[in-house]
């Protein structure tokens, strides 16, 4: 039995059955992914498909899994979550139980990196797999010298995250890394164990580059607009609104008119508040209407409109967000 050894993907699905085909993959062959199964190529679905349900196959946790993971997401996991539609939990489900290394009698492998002198059960997650904190942890102890030029333990290792180039980074018995950037044009690498004997294939574009155009518009539509704070939505229109892709632009003009129709109801919601509190104090008196204030969700505009301060500065200031702000305008009767 053989071990095969495949770098960060990247949702290039066809690059990735060419590779399999190239080193004569069998049943009875180990398929290990060392992580970033997922974004920027155009088929990341597929490849997550392909690799979830194929026996004897393992995938590492690689820094882009992580981001779905704990959500903290950027531009290439909000395409990838639009492209997972109602299977992104499903998905989110399987990751989380993708291991962070995985050892063979030959190799230790991760996606990322290792601190050297640490068993490989002890290191630090977040430096296995290349998130950001273990990047800088990384820095902090090795500064500016990359971690694979220091590594002296007794087994090799094999790892992607980092892309070196056309050619694996090869120092024989000690390191191979083998991301060799498919996504952005370059080549899929893959290792075979226990021979070590290197197979690739080349990519026919820079996937990534076409997608972060085809993908903006998506997006953007798809962006919580209601939940974000009006200065954040100001800003995204500002960055976007002479965008050379004019059904971005367009959509970007029409948030931004949005965004404005919402704040012009400001004056007229001042008057409903207002009104609500004559109302209040005619029937409980202005010592005591304050009680009865509480019971509605904008008393804070009330309380406002008693000391006669209540401004379309401060209701912009007391509803940050599109939600909260037709939250109360509904309420009020706007």
């Amino acid at each position: 039995m053989r071990t095969i050894i495949v770098g960060d993907i990247h949702g290039c699905y066809e690059e990735l059955l060419q590779l399999l085909t190239k080193a004569q993959i069998t049943k009875e062959d180990c398929l290990i992914s060392l992580g970033d199964i997922v974004d920027r190529g155009v088929d990341s679905v597929r490849v997550y498909d392909f690799l979830k349900n194929r026996p004897n196959t393992i995938v590492l946790m690689g820094n882009h899994e992580r981001k779905h993971l704990r959500q903290t997401l950027s531009y290439s996991q909000e395409i990838v979550k639009l492209q997972f539609g109602d299977r992104y939990p499903e998905f989110l489900e399987w990751v989380s139980h993708r291991p962070y290394y995985h050892e063979t009698d030959a190799a230790i492998l991760v996606h990322a990196a290792v601190e050297d002198g640490i068993p490989i059960g002890e290191q630090r997650p977040e430096v296995l797999c290349g998130c950001t904190a273990g990047e800088k942890h990384l820095e902090k102890r090795y500064g500016n010298t990359y971690w694979s030029q220091l590594y002296t333990g007794v087994k090799p290792i094999i790892f992607g995250h980092h892309v070196v180039g056309d050619i694996p980074l090869i120092i024989a018995g000690k390191i191979y890394g083998i991301d060799t950037g498919a996504c952005h044009g370059g080549k899929l690498t893959g290792l075979i164990l226990p021979s070590f004997e290197v197979v690739q294939v080349q990519a026919p574009q820079d996937y990534w580059r076409e997608e972060m155009v085809k993908w903006q518009l998506p997006v953007m539509m798809a962006k919580p607009w209601g939940s974000y704070k009006w200065a954040k939505i100001q800003a995204v229109c500002d960055e976007y609104r002479d965008s050379p892709h004019p059904e971005l632009s367009a959509f970007i003009v029409e948030k931004e008119q949005w965004m404005n129709d919402l704040l012009a109801l400001a004056p007229t919601a001042i008057l409903k508040v207002e009104d609500k509190l004559a109302e209040l104090i005619s029937v409980y008196g202005a010592d005591d209407f304050k009680k009865q204030a509480r019971c509605f969700t904008y008393a804070t505009l009330l309380y406002k409109a008693n000391a006669s301060n209540l401004t379309p500065e401060f209701l912009q200031e007391s509803l940050p967000t599109p939600d909260k702000w037709l939250q109360v305008m509904s309420e009020l009767g706007v």
